[in-house]
């Protein structure tokens, strides 16, 4: 290439000359080793390397198949300068951000690849080039997240690992790294029975209950500020658990989205709310009718945000109405969570507020209702509910079958009786049961 305002001055090089129409430029200084320099346009940089080799044929050859290498790189839009940790997962987070804009991901999905990918960048080290990270390196992820966490589900590191892989899809897409390069994870085994969800018991969210429903009368409360986020702490928890809401969904509910509230001729009152589709985990809206309506009404009474397109949840600032945030949400159940266990010594203080929505899933289940009903009203699928609420199911299973008495009817076919009715009559292939058509 011939010199530029762009080419650097190249000092002290003993020898040195063009090739492939001036494109690469061979050079070597006080070594006899060979090196090249070719510009590349499309980045505005120089691409310098070490033939390894005094040869001056052998390094012509090494050098067109290295600009072989590179200008296809560059014609398949790859990088060939490599940019760093932090760089991708800025750009990557930038991407999520968009999707959530778009309405293709829910701003909770987000949230969670903001996490994850900042234990990505402790693991790699946020300076590191991501074309000089070894695949393989990414197997030594679970001992290292061990480490920092040694109590940390093999469920948890394997969700990590799957969003860090569709980081590196995104790198892949963007030209940023090699097409091929995948990072290899390894084998994350998941302990049978780990993904069951954990609930509150009933006497743990009675202990709960108790504490949070006085807990803004408590003689430490000095601002208003103070008692007004004790107050939407215990009101969150109510809807929580009559709602079986994602903490998210729960969290950005607005006005607007409390459709009606009902009060039945035994005082319950119901209300019917909307989850709109960018708030949940899985993009498809839902409305359900939910118990302890009350709530809501309570919260007008103290809110200073109640207008159709202000957060049910809001913060207490009076000049402009925006969100709970979930640090200053998660601060304060902790906080609460700690009274409790002063006042309950035997409370596991390890649950969290997602465990009030498996409490809902339970008590349903071990209720008897249908567990397709369920899985509609919580926003999930059937086999979600399978995968994770087996324990309860296969109780309540039991305690059905306990129930239940078996005998045999004149032609051999068992029949279940369930307080002298029958209820179950298994035939022969092709015989109906009987009492149906």
């Amino acid at each position: 290439m011939p010199a530029t305002a762009k080419t650097p001055t190249l000092k002290s090089k003993k020898e040195k000359l063009y090739i492939l129409d001036e494109r690469v430029q061979l050079f070597r200084n006080t070594s006899d080793i060979w090196q090249m320099q070719m510009w590349v346009r499309e980045e505005g940089k120089y691409v310098r390397e070490s033939l390894r080799t005094a040869d001056l044929l052998e390094a012509k050859k090494k050098a067109e198949d290295r600009f072989i290498f590179f200008r296809a790189k560059v014609m398949n839009d790859e990088k060939i300068f490599s940019i760093t940790a932090q760089e991708l997962r800025d750009k990557f987070l930038a991407h999520v951000a968009q999707q959530v804009k778009m309405g293709q991901l829910s701003a909770g999905r987000a949230a969670n690849v903001k996490t994850y990918t900042k234990h990505y960048l402790d693991f790699v080290v946020r300076t590191t080039k991501i074309q000089n990270i070894d695949r393989k390196k990414f197997r030594e992820y679970l001992a290292f997240r061990r480490g920092k966490k040694p109590d940390i589900l093999a469920t948890v590191v394997l969700n990590e690992s799957i969003t860090i892989k569709q980081m590196y899809r995104f790198a892949c897409a963007e030209g940023l790294i090699d097409q091929t390069y995948v990072p290899d994870f390894g084998v994350i085994k998941v302990k049978q029975g780990e993904a069951v969800r954990e609930s509150y018991t009933a006497k743990e969210y009675t202990d709960l209950i108790n504490v949070s429903r006085v807990w803004h009368k408590s003689k430490d409360v000095v601002t208003e500020e103070q008692r007004y986020y004790r107050r939407l702490l215990n009101d969150f928890i109510l809807i929580m658990a009559n709602s079986g809401f994602r903490t998210q969904e729960a969290r950005l509910l607005k006005w607007k989205d409390i459709k009606r509230i009902t009060k039945t001729d035994n005082d319950e009152v119901y209300a019917e709310v909307v989850i709109r589709a960018e708030n949940t985990k899985v993009r498809k809206s839902r409305t359900v009718q939910i118990r302890r309506g009350d709530v809501f009404e309570r919260i007008r009474t103290y809110s200073k945000h109640t207008e159709p397109e202000d957060f049910v949840f809001s913060r207490f600032e009076q000049d402009k109405n925006e969100v709970l945030d979930k640090t200053r949400l998660y601060d304060l159940f902790g906080e609460l969570v700690q009274k409790v266990k002063d006042k309950n010594p035997d409370f596991d203080d390890t649950k969290t507020l997602y465990c009030l929505r498996h409490l809902f899933i339970t008590m349903r289940i071990m209720a008897g209702l249908n567990v397709y009903d369920i899985a509609k009203i919580c926003g999930t699928s059937l086999v979600q509910i399978q995968k994770h609420y087996d324990a309860a199911t296969a109780l309540l299973t039991s305690q059905v079958m306990n129930r239940n008495q078996m005998r045999f009817d004149s032609h051999g076919n068992v029949v279940l009786e369930d307080s002298g009715k029958a209820v179950v009559s298994v035939k022969e292939e092709g015989q109906a049961p009987a009492g149906h058509d």
